[in-house]
């Protein structure tokens, strides 16, 4: 956990939120319910639906969470093949983004800091438009276990409209392996959105007439894969903090979970 402590950069993140979270708020005329909700201390666990608007919610809630939790630094669960890919992996290291496992969740609480999971992975967030009134929750358990293991408070997060920044066409295990690459970084699910092929288009177009056929293909090719997270369209996004949940008030972890499931079901009721 050190050598990930030792890679947040605190001015980087105090940059970005003078900078980019004001655009961000502009843009897609976000909103935030429940911040008397947060604890002043921690350590938390911080637990949110996820949906193609991840890289919104993500630094949205590192961008409000931190400055709550002055004493307290908050990490995020990351997907391991982020941590395949050079930049990528760097970038998301300077956010505090660490590997998304018990031995890490160990660590954290240990020192007093606090941790956020959007459990569902990409099957979660990527999928289709069809289906942006679902959550899988019921099906999420390493949350629970975490939070009952250190006896740490939970604090649900909602974040409704972000599934519609980039409308997602359809996603699954197939697309991922048709398109190899994500699959061998270990991205089992995958999708086909909006933006996707709309920016694959402008990379093909823009470099038509300037670099070899194969070339072209192969750069709108990248771009088609590392863009399912892209930011297109500004919708309203609405992120609800809701009050904390004490694992040591529900006797199994069963309950704990139901609880979350019923919190998650009721973003679009």
């Amino acid at each position: 956990m050190s050598t990930y402590s030792e890679k947040r950069s605190p001015g980087l993140i105090n940059t970005m939120r003078r900078t980019l979270w004001p655009v961000l708020r502009f843009l897609f005329r976000f909103k935030i319910e429940g911040l008397e909700n947060v604890p002043p201390n921690g350590p938390l666990l911080f637990i949110a639906n996820h949906n193609v608007g991840a890289l919104l919610e993500s630094h949205s809630s590192l961008f409000t969470l931190q400055k709550l939790l002055p004493d307290s630094t908050i990490y995020g669960f990351t997907h391991p093949a982020i941590f395949k890919v050079t930049g990528i992996k760097h970038y998301f290291e300077k956010i505090g983004a660490v590997p998304a496992t018990y031995e890490v969740a160990e660590e954290v609480f240990k020192k007093g800091d606090s941790l956020m999971i959007f459990p569902g992975g990409n099957r979660q967030a990527l999928r289709s438009i069809w289906d942006y009134k679902k959550t899988t929750f019921e099906d999420s358990h390493g949350w629970a276990k975490i939070a009952r293991l250190h006896n740490v408070q939970v604090i649900p997060i909602t974040f409704k409209g972000s599934h519609f920044v980039n409308p997602i066409l359809f996603s699954g295990e197939w697309v991922s392996k048709i398109l190899i690459l994500p699959w061998l970084l270990g991205l089992k699910w995958l999708s086909v959105s909006l933006g996707q092929v709309l920016l694959s288009i402008l990379a093909y177009a823009l470099l038509k007439n300037h670099t070899p056929l194969v070339l072209n293909f192969f750069i709108s090719y990248l771009v088609f894969i590392f863009t399912p997270l892209a930011l297109l369209i500004p919708f309203p996004v609405l992120m609800r903090i809701h009050p904390a949940l004490c694992p040591s008030d529900f006797k199994t972890q069963e309950e704990l979970e139901k609880k979350m499931a019923d919190i998650m079901g009721s973003i679009y009721s």
